[in-house]
């Protein structure tokens, strides 16, 4: 266990093991760091949100390293941030998924950048697939209308309604301040939590923790940095794919609508939550469509 790591790299893991163990042999290789910068800036903590994959005994017997943190049930995404965040030893922090690999140099950068830019609150990097294509990361601030196309799933007939909130315009070639970040690489200093408080566990179980806690970083006047210096390789939510729709329509109903009451009129909020139940139902067709597809395979 490192005594004073300058970079304190959080992961939540949830029944991927086999990517997470890539992942963190990714992080412990020597090829992974520039000449006279070893693994020993950097801690890595890894929260277990209670798999059933084996993931806990390959990280103990792999990366004994690791600061293991194995909770029995899965309390979500920003209750388990908020675990790590009170053992972490670093000056900065660094949200990583464990359906990542990482970059050359980016936790150099993230360090580098966020220590000598105190006016910069969160940082994100490229991420791209291993095809080399480009993961689409950067959004700007929810609104009313962006997010009743998606609670009515107005964009699986127009997709470009979203256009506007998915920044589908945005030059990942240059390096430029952003409204908010995908969490896949959320990187920041301990002095920007200690400041704002730590993530909303309260209101999000999953989905828009990070899109609040950006929120909060430009409303204590500082900057949410996309930088398109380094780049990291994401797989995309291989976590969610072995959820159902009804699941994943009911969190981010629920985190969309908390969101709002949070930050927006209330007349909005109260739109949204009225229309929860259309995303739902949406989600229970789409398991039942696919339940049966699956019989007659």
């Amino acid at each position: 266990m490192i005594d004073a790591p300058q970079v304190s790299i959080i992961i939540i893991n949830w029944n991927v093991r086999d990517l997470l163990k890539a992942n963190l042999a990714r992080l412990f290789s020597p090829l992974l760091f520039k000449e006279g910068v070893g693994e020993d800036i950097a801690e890595v903590i890894v929260v277990d949100n209670g798999s059933a994959d084996g993931s806990v005994v390959m990280i103990k017997a792999d990366f004994p390293q690791v600061h293991l943190i194995r909770n029995e049930s899965n309390r979500g995404f920003a209750y388990a941030v908020n675990q790590a965040l009170r053992v972490a030893k670093g000056e900065v922090m660094v949200l990583f998924n464990p359906d990542m690999l990482m970059g050359d140099g980016a936790i150099e950068h993230a360090y580098q950048t966020l220590t000598r830019q105190k006016d910069i609150g969160v940082l994100g990097v490229k991420l791209a697939r291993e095809d080399g294509s480009i993961v689409e990361s950067v959004r700007r601030d929810p609104g009313f209308g962006d997010q009743l196309a998606i609670l009515l799933k107005v964009p699986h007939l127009l997709p470009k309604v979203l256009d506007r909130y998915l920044m589908k315009d945005f030059d990942y070639a240059k390096s430029q301040n952003v409204d908010q970040l995908r969490g896949s690489f959320f990187a920041f200093r301990r002095d920007v939590y200690e400041k704002i408080g730590s993530f909303d566990a309260n209101n999000f179980f999953i989905w828009f923790e990070e899109v609040d806690f950006c929120k909060r970083v430009r409303e204590a006047g500082l900057r949410v940095w996309y930088s398109a210096d380094v780049a990291c390789i994401d797989l995309v939510g291989r976590s969610f794919h072995q959820r159902t729709a009804r699941w994943k329509q009911y969190h981010l109903s629920r985190s969309m609508t908390r969101y709002f009451k949070k930050w927006m009129p209330w007349w909005q909020t109260a739109a949204l939550y009225a229309l929860r139940p259309v995303a739902i139902l949406f989600g229970v067709v789409v398991d039942l469509v696919g339940a049966k597809s699956k019989l007659w395979k």
